[in-house]
């Protein structure tokens, strides 16, 4: 499964180097002017969120965590039939600073407009990873995404999407490296890793004027997807090619006791989210973006060694910042300066279960 994500990652790379490559003036008429069909856009019709962390962008970003506590030192395991954390350092006060790298794009292709109506595909895609900002500077780990589907706009305004919405994560072969240096004696069933592939995504944006926009996403597995850890599977969801419980083969394959949920849970992930530019002459524009999410994967309390309860609180977690976003276009993409504050996942998704605070600022590119 592993290799088929990163052929499928590499072909997408290809494939969106490849489109960017069109001329991005191109428009054709057809049926009498009345619809304007355009190859590859400049800019997709739903652009990708500006304080995201794992927005499909490409950003080089420093990323400092305000206390000892949001530093993560441990890796997730299953062992002797519980989730458990088994630390690879030791808590040190020095060792708080990231790199963060993302090399992501989000496009869109094949637009027709009809007055108001807009409509084109989309595909977007990339890599996320996290390097420690001190010692040998060893690579935490890295996460693959990936997406595709149709987006409607009408009036320039308002904008719906969905599609199909993968992502994964994968550890440091360094950090396992130090784990077993740091613990030689450490003992675990299996290596836990967080998986959502594949869920159906569905988003609507909305632009009251050109320098104001209010976005909400929701992501939901699908009947047949792979998800990871297996006390984040609904009960609902099935084994891709087959119809064996998802939630039963996942966890036997952690040494997990397999107790269905109650029908309520179906591992949403809601976005909300708001940005607003304050235009500064010709030179581009200032910059405010919130991003909140809403992880119900957060009532399992599997991080916390507790149990499932339709009662339990979804997990929450918050973005908010901004910068300088440049008029200065390559290809319709715009560079911003941007920093922000964040209390939530650290952004690398095996690390789900490592809530940290922490300022990150730096370089973006908008996908």
């Amino acid at each position: 499964m592993k290799q088929f994500q990163m052929r499928l990652l590499i072909a997408i790379t290809f494939f969106c180097i490849a489109m960017q490559s069109v001329s991005a003036s191109a428009s054709y008429k057809l049926f009498g002017g009345n619809v304007i069909f355009e190859p590859v856009p400049v800019n997709p019709l739903f652009r990708e969120p500006l304080a995201d962390p794992f927005s499909d962008s490409s950003s080089f970003r420093r990323l400092v965590v305000t206390d000892d506590t949001s530093a993560p030192r441990d890796v997730f395991v299953s062992n002797d039939g519980s989730y458990e954390r088994i630390a690879f350092e030791d808590d040190d006060p020095d060792h708080t600073a990231y790199w963060q790298m993302k090399s992501a794009v989000n496009i869109g292709f094949l637009r027709f407009t009809s007055g108001p109506f807009q409509m084109e595909g989309y595909l977007r895609g990339g890599i996320n990873t996290v390097f420690e900002g001190f010692g040998s500077v060893d690579c935490m780990g890295f996460d693959g995404m990936y997406g595709a589907g149709i987006t409607v706009k009408l009036y320039r305004k308002l904008a719906f999407r969905a599609g199909f919405h993968h992502f994964s994560g994968h550890w440091g072969d360094e950090i396992l490296e130090d784990l077993e240096t740091y613990n030689p004696d450490a003992t675990y069933d299996k290596l836990l890793e967080y998986t959502r592939g594949n869920t159906l995504q569905a988003a609507v944006s909305f632009e009251p004027t050109m320098w104001t926009r209010f976005y909400a996403m929701a992501d939901l597995p699908m009947q047949h997807s792979w998800i990871r850890p297996g006390l984040f599977v609904p009960s609902y969801v099935l084994k891709p090619g087959n119809f064996e419980s998802q939630f039963t083969n996942i966890t036997e394959g952690e040494g997990l006791s397999a107790i269905p949920y109650d029908s309520s849970y179906r591992a949403w992930i809601i976005e909300l989210g708001a940005e607003q530019r304050f235009p500064v002459s010709s030179l581009g524009s200032v910059f405010l973006a919130c991003d909140v999410k809403f992880h119900q994967d957060g009532q399992t309390q599997a991080t916390t060694g507790g149990s499932y309860s339709p009662g339990n609180p979804w997990e929450q977690e918050y973005t908010i910042g901004g910068g300088f976003e440049f008029n200065q276009t390559q290809l319709g993409r715009k560079v911003r300066l941007e920093a922000y504050y964040h209390d939530g996942r650290f952004p690398l998704l095996n690390y789900f279960f490592q809530r940290s605070r922490y300022i990150v600022f730096g370089i973006a590119i908008n996908g």
